[in-house]
């Protein structure tokens, strides 16, 4: 579902706030070493819709999520979150990253070198 404001009005209410996850997966998953998962999330509150907000939309890691989803929720918005996950740039992990299937991949950093708060299933 695309982010835009009529897309939100039309898949939530206002009497009862939530939040729907419309792209990615439903929460991180699997081993947290291997894949970093991050997170844009589309309110009332956001000044861009459709491509824009794919383009300048800040992006989240995990425990900012929550806290955004959240905060909204006590604001009584509604929103709509879109998730993608990277592989980390990790020697742990399970894959041979001089194989051609890694060549044109975006990394992200290995879990040990990543600074973000880990949230409950052992992610950042």
């Amino acid at each position: 579902m695309s982010p835009t404001y009529r897309n939100l009005k039309a898949t939530t209410s206002w009497w009862k706030p939530s939040f729907s996850i419309c792209s990615g997966p439903y929460g991180p998953q699997g081993n947290p070493r291997f894949y970093k998962y991050y997170w844009r999330i589309f309110s009332l509150e956001c000044p861009w819709e459709e491509g824009d907000f794919f383009k300048y939309a800040p992006v989240l890691c995990n425990a900012d999520c929550q806290k955004e989803v959240e905060r909204l929720l006590r604001k009584r918005r509604s929103c709509m979150i879109y998730g993608f996950r990277r592989p980390r740039r990790d020697p742990d992990n399970p894959w041979d990253m001089t194989h051609a299937r890694w060549a044109d991949t975006e990394f992200a950093v290995s879990w040990d070198e990543d600074t973000d708060p880990t949230v409950e299933g052992g992610h950042r």
